[in-house]
């Protein structure tokens, strides 16, 4: 329903006489934007009234509550401008709530994932939420995936700290697993996003045992192919670690030097550069390989796993490590 739609009435109401929906789905308003906004309301005036709905003897906000906030910062302000809108139960409140925030760049994350779960639980379906603010499906339910996430991590994406594919791919972790992720992230372990996304993927791998490497024991056969394996690839590598030296040497020359230098090839190795370029698809796959190796390095104890009974005195192995990552991660935090 839209506001249009009900009853609705324009007028200045005493800022003391509105309260703000406790069902409101945004919990953040950045204090500077609201300085802003309120520095705009001196200068310009309101420009938009914000929508109320009666609440007893007071009004209740619907839609605004970010301009009514940023109204008390106006000095001498004592009204705000306010469409009453009278026919407008608590779920379409909480609807019209919704399509206010989404998408303003101050709402986190969470505010987000939980909105739409609140929602669902009102009754919708992840089709009928993305149709209704122009998502798509597969938006809302990885948005709701982000509830899986354990409180404290869960602060970190709601602060900006971690950002939305990372927080996504850590959804899909066990707790232990998230902590163990989140920790290295906050260390700085990871050189871009990418990676730390990819490690993500690997310790869910590992959790499920997909892909991951085999543990079969070798033949002493097996175990030399797989050596003269090893160093054929180290070989390879080396060699396109050396091709790298002489492009980027290559790459300090200007086009005129370069045709200098190559006149009368220079197509030919255009050509042959093209090629290592088009390789580059390798570095994916190592990034992946690499984030796999340290998954499989990493021993972490499952979720729901019963601990034996050990004198107080001495906290098993596995406890001096879950107390080890928590402390990493206040720390980092």
């Amino acid at each position: 329903m839209s506001v249009n739609e009900a009853s609705i009435q324009v007028m200045a109401i005493p800022l003391g006489e509105i309260e703000p929906n406790p069902d409101q789905p945004r919990k953040f308003f950045d204090e500077t934007k609201l300085e802003e906004l309120a520095a705009q309301f001196r200068s310009v005036g309101q420009l938009q009234p914000i929508v109320v709905r009666p609440a007893g003897d007071t009004f209740q906000i619907v839609m605004g509550e970010r301009r009514w906030r940023a109204m008390h910062l106006v000095e001498g302000a004592e009204t705000i401008e306010a469409k009453i809108v009278s026919s407008v139960d608590d779920e379409k409140a909480f609807v019209m709530g919704i399509s206010e925030n989404i998408g303003r760049a101050d709402m986190t994350l969470m505010e987000e994932a939980q909105a739409y779960a609140d929602l669902v639980g009102l009754g919708y379906v992840a089709q009928g939420i993305a149709e209704m603010f122009g998502k798509t499906k597969d938006y809302v339910v990885w948005r709701m995936d982000l509830l899986n996430l354990t409180t404290d991590i869960a602060e970190l994406v709601a602060e900006g700290k971690i950002k939305a594919d990372f927080a996504w791919y850590l959804s899909k972790l066990s707790p232990a697993n998230q902590k163990v992720a989140v920790t290295r992230y906050m260390k700085g372990d990871f050189k871009t996003e990418t990676d730390a996304s990819t490690f993500a993927q690997a310790l869910r791998m590992k959790e499920n045992q997909e892909g991951f490497f085999s543990e079969k024991e070798l033949s002493q056969k097996e175990r030399e192919e797989k050596s003269k394996e090893r160093k054929q690839a180290k070989s390879k590598v080396d060699q396109v670690e050396r091709a790298g030296i002489l492009l980027e040497e290559l790459s300090q020359l200007t086009p005129t030097e370069l045709a200098e230098l190559f006149e009368g090839e220079v197509g030919k190795h255009l050509d042959a550069v093209d090629r290592v370029r088009k390789a580059a698809e390798t570095a994916k796959k190592l990034r992946k390989a690499k984030a796999m190796s340290e998954a499989k390095q990493l021993t972490v104890r499952p979720e729901l796993e019963v601990e034996p009974e050990v004198d107080e005195e001495e906290p098993t192995e596995a406890e001096l490590a879950e107390a080890e990552v928590e402390a990493d991660l206040e720390a980092a935090a």
